[in-house]
């Protein structure tokens, strides 16, 4: 009888251990369900408030004439008749290289492109994304520092409505495809268990003498292995390549 008590301890004792184990895989699951959720609802949320940032990918060609010269890099093209029609108005054109580990993610009606790598912990979890957007500068003569102050305050105030505790960390001088630019840095978290951080980079680049620019907007979260800091973005990692290989054509 004492052996069969004690086998019935041991056998409730290890039955108590796999519900525990159950319950921490089931929240560690939850987690990462939950932080998938809100990073997508706060993209989609920029995408349906303001137009200036980028969440969407025309057609990509990667054909021969297209095909970037850096192994298992593919190149972007904007192309106007890819775009929707509510954006052929606002078209420039640009290319960028990116890696495989950079997926094109759908067309949208809002911005022009955006690509997205994603975490180690689930594929469908974004560690980092490089997104490209329109902005207009008018009069196409004006100068760009005036109006690179004003585009980034209207987009700092539209992000700061969609992410948890948004800070501005601090603005910059950047230089992308040979023009002179400004950029904010900003941090934010997504208020789960996880504290998962948050860090982006805005960019307005305003090619002198045209009326069309674009933005750029780069995101890391603390799920990427290169991403540690908002000065990372477009400084260290794959994100620093994609955007030293943007230019306008």
């Amino acid at each position: 009888m004492p052996w069969i008590l004690g086998g019935c301890g041991c056998l409730i004792l290890l039955l108590i251990i796999a519900a525990v184990v159950g319950m921490m895989v089931y929240r560690a699951q939850k987690k990462v369900t939950e932080f998938k959720s809100d990073f997508k609802s706060a993209l989609k949320s920029i995408d349906e408030n303001q137009r200036s940032l980028a969440t969407a990918t025309p057609s990509s060609t990667t054909d021969p004439a297209t095909r970037s010269s850096k192994a298992g890099w593919s190149t972007y093209t904007n192309v106007k008749e890819s775009l929707p029609e509510n954006l052929q108005s606002h078209f420039i054109e640009f290319s960028f290289e990116y890696p495989k580990t950079f997926l094109l993610q759908p067309q949208s009606k809002m911005n022009f492109v955006k690509v997205e790598k994603a975490a180690t912990v689930g594929k469908d979890t974004t560690a980092e994304n490089f997104a490209v957007g329109y902005a207009s500068f008018t009069p196409p003569n004006a100068e760009s520092g005036p109006l690179y102050e004003q585009l980034l305050d209207d987009l700092g105030k539209q992000i700061g409505r969609v992410f948890h505790n948004y800070k501005e960390l601090t603005r910059i001088d950047e230089t992308v495809g040979g023009v002179k630019s400004r950029a904010t840095l900003f941090q934010a978290d997504f208020n789960d268990a996880s504290n998962t951080q948050l860090y982006g980079k805005t960019i307005v680049v305003h090619p002198p003498g045209k009326e069309k620019g674009v933005t750029i907007l780069l995101l890391g979260t603390s799920l990427s292995r290169d991403i540690r800091s908002a000065q990372d973005l477009g400084v260290k990692g794959d994100t620093a390549d994609i955007l030293r290989s943007f230019k306008f054509l």
